[in-house]
């Protein structure tokens, strides 16, 4: 019976505030009280029109081509490094400084830079992505791996366990809740990266769209796309948690319940 509530909680809680949420919305926009919060009806119109149109295609085509050549190697790389940041003091003590300088810059300060040495092109777009989901990565994959048994460690040791078989036996399966939690926030981080770096670098993809409805003050266009990248985001995040309960079904309840929303670090 508990977890019936809790399900039930979990399905429809969430769409209760969204509709409140709508309800609130549509209110302030037939009241007209600022520009900026139009009826959300005329927002969802203006969705349907935008969404079909050939330039919102070949914008989102763009900024989608960004992501799929830009995370994957960041990925793999990231859980890479993590991996061995997490097992090995020595690299640990290598690189440290430089994560975690990476993560307390701000991407806009370093879009600049980037734009020096990539150009005014997709090169410079690829590296935001990557600078902005790699170091994420890092750092959620070697808190998993320091979070492996010690003592399972010690006594594969003891019964002469390689390196190579504690690491693919212990050490791996301990790390992937966080890795796995660090991919899906990289996810999301990608959509987000992609966007900041259309609007500063090139004015392409949904980033470049977004910057020039704002400045045309095309508010309801403006919200339809910037609903349709809240929507993408959300798709590929839930997409990658669902490739977390294949890989791990014995975490399946805790992943249900929300483990690994925040980034460790």
């Amino acid at each position: 019976m508990g977890r019936f509530v809790a399900a039930l909680k979990r399905s429809y809680l969430p769409l209760v505030g969204l509709a409140v949420g709508f309800a609130v919305w549509e209110t302030i926009g037939r009241l007209e009280l600022s520009p900026a919060f139009p009826p959300l009806t005329d927002v969802f119109k203006a969705c349907v029109d935008v969404w079909t149109s050939e330039r919102f295609l070949n914008n989102l085509k763009d900024s989608l081509v960004s992501v799929a050549l830009a995370l994957p190697p960041s990925l793999v790389f990231g859980l890479l490094i993590g991996l061995l940041v997490g097992r090995y003091r020595i690299v640990e003590w290598s690189l440290d400084l430089f994560i975690n300088a990476f993560l307390s810059i701000p991407l806009v300060a370093l879009i600049p830079v980037l734009v020096l040495i990539f150009g005014l092109g997709r090169g410079s777009i690829l590296a935001t992505i990557a600078i902005y989901t790699f170091f994420g990565v890092v750092v959620n994959t070697s808190a998993g791996v320091k979070t492996a048994d010690g003592n399972l460690v010690e006594m594969a040791t003891s019964f002469g366990a390689t390196e190579r078989q504690i690491v693919r036996r212990i050490v791996i399966p301990a790390a992937m809740p966080l890795a796995l939690a660090g991919v899906r926030i990289a996810t999301g981080r990608a959509i987000k990266g992609v966007i900041i770096a259309e609007q500063v670098i090139g004015l392409i993809g949904l980033g470049g769209m977004i910057q020039r409805l704002g400045g045309a003050f095309a508010v309801e266009e403006l919200y339809a796309v910037v609903l349709f990248v809240g929507l993408l985001g959300l798709v590929s995040m839930e997409f990658v948690r669902w490739g977390e309960r294949a890989a791990m079904p014995w975490m399946r309840g805790r992943l249900d319940g929300g483990l690994g929303e925040e980034p460790v670090g």
